[in-house]
């Protein structure tokens, strides 16, 4: 069973970046059949586990609950623009940053990570950066903004649990399924 560990969205979060995503494909030709995240699927990724025995999915869902026991719950706000990553002219997937201007949500992504290392799951070697992937290129592509998909709202979320969803692959794709839901601030 794949595995990983998420913020899930709100709603009015979900139908801003489902818009985004429509005016991109319609503005940029080149990305349409690309591998657009469906909207149902759009989460902010906190670990990725991969693949995992499925009787060890209690183990790592107590782990979480006991790590994420100090981490109070915060607001974070999905910003715009469009970010083409990892640079415009060849890039492999497009994103919207959460802006986390007091580090909390970084803060999160740590205690995720201490909270699975006693589990074997070693920590990211990356530098966290809170996002939201929109698309994923099968190959590099250019991506110019020129501020088109900069306007608009954006929308926050009040963080108070994070999601254990599974990943199940399909030849349509991905389709990602809730496994739990961990509370932060609660033993």
């Amino acid at each position: 069973m794949r595995i990983f560990i998420g913020i899930d969205l709100n709603d009015d979060v979900r139908a801003d970046l489902a818009s985004l995503c429509e005016a991109i494909r319609a503005g940029v030709p080149a990305w349409r059949t690309e591998k657009w995240v469906p909207a149902e699927n759009l989460h902010l990724t906190l670990k990725f586990l991969g693949e995992v025995d499925p009787a060890s999915v209690d183990d790592i869902s107590s782990a979480l609950r006991e790590g994420l026991a100090v981490q109070n719950p915060f607001e974070l706000r999905v910003a715009r623009p469009v970010e083409a990553v990892p640079v415009p002219g060849r890039a492999r997937m497009l994103w919207t940053r959460c802006d986390d201007p007091d580090g909390r949500c970084a803060l999160l992504a740590r205690h995720v990570e201490d909270s699975l290392v006693s589990l074997g799951f070693p920590p990211e070697s990356r530098p966290f950066v809170p996002h939201v992937t929109l698309v994923r290129a099968r190959r590099p592509r250019a991506f110019i903004d020129h501020g088109a998909f900069t306007t608009g709202r954006t929308g926050s979320l009040s963080v108070r649990t994070v999601t254990l969803y599974s990943s199940v692959l399909a030849r349509s794709g991905p389709r990602y399924e809730r496994i739990s839901h961990i509370t932060l601030g609660c033993r």
